[in-house]
C-alpha cells in the first residue's frame, strides 16, 4: 500500500470536509482564507501533492496557464518583474505556468493556434497587446479563458490588467512645467501597442491644460535601436527641454548622448521617466520618476486568471492601477 498522502489525509488532518479540502487546493474563492491555510500547511506537513494525469481525466483540465511571451518581452526592463509575478500567482495552487513564445517574423496568431490545437493550457495571458488584437478575438470566438496586460478596443468586454499610462503621462506633463519647462516631447511606443493611444492623450491634454504645443516625437519609439535613438537625442534634444519617457529602455542611449552633446538633467532639461526595473537607482542622474509595478501587475494577471476558470460565469474582471504620484530621484547613494 503507497504511503503517499490523500485528500482524505488531508481531511483526517484538518478536520475539514472532503469539499473544503478540495476547494482550499484550487483557486474557488469560495472557501475561507483560514480554511485555505489550513489545508496549505497540513498539505505542506504531510508532502501531498495532486496527481495532474489524475485531476486532468477528472476535470478534463491541464492545471496549466500559459504566458504568450512576445520575443520584444526578453530584452525589456519589465520582463523580469512581470515573469515573477505571474510565477508568485501560481505558487502556492494546483496550476503550472507554461511559457509560450510567439516567433517573431512569423503569423502572429500561430502561437495561439498552437496553444489551442495542443489544448496546452487551460487559459491564456497575453501581453504586448494591440487595439484590435488578433489573439485575443480568436480566444474569444473559442470561448477560451484569456487575460490580457493592457486594454483593447475590441467589441467584446474581456479580462484585462492595465496601467492608467493617460494619467502618468498628464502626471508627467504637470511636473514637467512645475519645473518650469515649456519645449516637451514624448517618446512612445511601437504604433500598434495599445497603451501608445492612453499615453497620447494624457500627453496631448495635459499640454493643452498648459498652454503648449507638445511633441510626440515619429523618428524613434521605445523599442528602437540604441544607435537610433542615440542619433536622435544628439539631434533633437537641443530643441527640447522636457522629455517623457514611458520606460527606461532608451533612458541610457539618451543620458549619453545629452553627455557627450553638453547638456545636463536637471539644469538644461528634464526627463519624466516611468520604469519597471531598478536601473533608475542606479544612475546619478536627477530624473522625475514613476513606478510601475509590473510584479503586482503578473501576480494580478495570474489570480484573475484562476479565479476566471474557477468561476467561468462571473463578469470580465478588469483592473487599472493608477499611477504613484512623479517623484524626485537626485542620484543613487553611494
Amino acid at each position: 500500500m503507497s504511503d503517499q498522502p490523500t485528500l482524505h489525509t488531508l481531511v483526517q488532518a484538518t478536520g475539514l470536509s472532503l469539499a473544503t479540502v478540495s476547494r482550499a487546493l484550487g483557486p474557488s474563492t469560495q472557501v475561507s482564507p483560514e480554511a485555505r491555510a489550513r489545508v496549505l500547511a497540513a498539505a505542506k506537513k504531510l508532502g501531498y501533492t495532486r496527481d495532474p494525469t489524475a485531476v486532468r481525466l477528472k476535470t478534463g483540465r491541464s492545471k496549466t496557464l500559459a504566458y504568450l511571451m512576445d520575443p520584444r518581452a526578453a530584452m525589456q526592463p519589465g520582463f523580469m518583474p512581470l515573469l515573477g509575478g505571474l510565477s508568485a500567482a501560481v505558487w502556492d495552487s494546483d496550476y503550472h505556468l507554461l511559457v509560450l513564445p510567439e516567433p517573431a517574423q512569423t503569423d502572429p496568431l500561430d502561437t495561439t493556434r498552437y496553444l489551442l490545437q495542443r489544448r496546452l493550457a487551460d487559459g491564456a495571458v497575453l501581453t504586448h497587446t494591440a487595439p484590435q488584437d488578433a489573439r485575443i478575438r480568436l480566444l474569444q470566438e473559442r470561448g477560451y479563458p484569456c487575460i490580457s496586460h493592457g486594454r483593447t478596443r475590441l467589441p467584446t468586454p474581456h479580462a484585462t490588467v492595465d496601467f492608467d499610462n493617460a494619467a502618468f503621462a498628464a502626471d508627467a506633463v504637470a511636473s514637467l512645467v512645475a519645473r518650469g519647462r515649456s519645449r516637451l516631447a514624448i517618446v512612445l511606443p511601437r504604433p500598434d501597442a495599445c497603451y501608445r493611444e492612453h499615453l497620447v492623450q494624457g500627453f496631448d491634454t495635459a499640454c493643452q491644460r498648459a498652454g503648449l504645443s507638445g511633441r510626440r516625437v515619429a523618428a524613434i519609439d521605445l523599442d528602437s535601436p540604441p544607435a537610433a535613438v542615440d542619433a536622435w537625442a544628439r539631434q533633437a534634444m537641443t530643441h527640447i527641454d522636457g522629455l517623457v519617457l514611458s520606460g527606461e529602455t532608451p533612458l541610457l542611449p539618451v543620458l549619453g548622448a545629452l553627455s557627450d552633446i553638453g547638456l545636463r538633467p536637471g539644469d538644461d532639461l528634464d526627463i519624466a521617466l516611468k520604469y519597471s526595473s531598478t536601473l533608475p537607482q542606479s544612475l546619478r542622474t536627477p530624473l522625475l520618476t514613476c513606478h510601475e509595478n509590473l510584479h503586482l501587475a503578473g501576480l494580478s494577471l495570474g489570480r484573475a486568471l484562476m479565479q476566471m476558470l474557477a468561476e467561468p460565469e462571473a463578469a470580465p474582471l478588469q483592473v487599472l492601477f493608477p499611477p504613484p504620484p512623479i517623484e524626485a530621484l537626485h542620484h543613487a547613494n553611494p
